[in-house]
């Protein structure tokens, strides 16, 4: 995987839940391939740092946020630092 720089997502963020495994991980990396900074949400933290890393070593960037989606303020504050990150 490379990230595009000119790819469909360049300049845009996208927050991904459940990426750290499966599908939530092909998305979130789909995402960074075509250039999107990836908020990465899961409530395994192993799984979106492998997620992160994967991102990270094709160019891309990402930002790894444990995060139960079950839970309002969990899912608050996981879009406040996805805000305060990348814009």
């Amino acid at each position: 995987m490379a990230v595009k720089d000119n790819g469909t997502f360049k300049g845009k963020v996208a927050f991904v839940t459940g990426a750290a495994n499966g599908i939530g991980r092909a998305t979130a990396i789909a995402f960074a391939t075509e250039g999107a900074n990836v908020a990465v949400a899961d409530i395994s933290e192993k799984g979106i740092q492998e997620t992160v890393r994967l991102i990270e070593e094709a160019g891309g960037k990402a930002l790894a946020i444990t995060c139960d989606v079950q839970k309002s303020e969990d899912i608050k504050k996981a879009l406040d630092e996805t805000v305060k990150t990348f814009g």
